[in-house]
């Protein structure tokens, strides 16, 4: 059969191919333009700023202060780094030397094909304090960074202390609605992996919409302050091989035995909620003070998961004298 007899034969065929292709043409132009609009990120946090080279690639970090060593592991989420501490970085830097890193494939690190998974976290965050740090070290860990703080807690005789702050476990009930984490689970094995319409529906996963959305109803008591940090996040969320970690988290490749490392370490541990918080929240804590009971409790009022952005002065009013052993 000729070319054209063929033409003439699957008329629709040829026609749905190039409507697809045009199709996908289009979502690439898109997805090129949001990548070109995306300022670079500077340092946020007022401090020394440096890099790590860690197993995949460098880490960035600030340090700053003087006095016993304390670190800060920011969320998981898209768009978080170490400006989500910026509220609290100053305060503790005054009793403190404080160090803020960023992950691989989060804020200004490095980003790489692999190592997006709670062990090689906690690998990261063992071999920077003995590697620059070099001292017994507190660690604070917001939303969930939890799990690979925990594994690194349980590894490391260098941790002296942990801090979870809105711990948010790998196996916890999504924010979303059931449908949604249902169809983001099918979504994160199959679509996300495309590299054209993976990256276009991470795009909207991560605009400003859907962000503000996420901020306002499930992350911030202040809604005003929800808008004013979506737009950080957004800005964060599209930097340059950003999607990689994004796309980890969304396939749950962050899942560990949480429970048993959480059993298991030693150390003196705080829990701090938000008390507004309406998933994910205090209403959590039974579950991680059954484990170890022995953990201190601290809800802190008019917030939700980012008290330390929040209520800065009742976020250190709590946790200095913890660090302080009382």
């Amino acid at each position: 059969m000729t070319s054209a007899s063929q033409s003439k034969r699957f008329p629709l065929a040829r026609t749905l191919l190039a409507a697809f292709a045009a199709t996908l043409g289009a979502i690439a132009a898109v997805n090129a333009v949001i990548a070109a609009r995306t300022p670079v990120l500077g340092p946020r946090l007022d401090g020394q700023f440096d890099r790590y080279p860690a197993r995949y690639g460098d880490l960035a970090y600030v340090v700053g202060g003087n006095g016993p060593p304390v670190l800060l592991l920011h969320g998981l989420d898209a768009g978080r780094s170490m400006a989500e501490w910026r509220a609290v970085f100053e305060p503790l830097c005054d009793h403190h030397t404080v160090y803020a890193l960023d992950f691989q494939g989060y804020g200004m690190s490095d980003t790489t094909p692999e190592g997006y998974n709670a062990a090689d976290f906690a690998g990261q965050i063992t071999n920077f304090i003995a590697d620059v740090i070099g001292a017994p070290t507190a660690v604070l860990s917001a939303g969930a960074s939890a799990a690979p703080a925990l594994l690194a807690a349980r590894e490391s005789d260098l941790i002296s202390r942990l801090a979870l702050i809105c711990p948010s476990a790998p196996d916890a009930p999504s924010i979303e609605s059931r449908a949604e984490s249902l169809l983001l689970r099918a979504l994160s094995s199959r679509v996300l992996q495309t590299p054209v319409t993976g990256t276009a529906v991470l795009n909207w996963w991560r605009s400003l919409k859907q962000l503000e959305r996420r901020a306002r109803d499930h992350g911030f008591y202040d809604k005003e302050e929800a808008a004013r940090e979506a737009k950080l996040w957004h800005v964060t969320a599209h930097q340059k091989g950003a999607d990689r970690a994004q796309k980890a988290m969304l396939s749950d490749a962050f899942d560990c035995d949480w429970r048993a490392a959480w059993e298991g370490i030693q150390m003196p541990a705080l829990l701090m909620w938000g008390r507004n918080a309406m998933s994910q929240g205090f209403d959590s804590s039974p579950e991680w003070l059954t484990l170890r009971p022995d953990a201190k409790l601290v809800v802190i009022e008019e917030a939700m998961l980012f008290p330390h952005l929040e209520q800065p002065a009742r976020f250190c009013a709590a946790v200095l004298p913890w660090l302080e052993g009382e």
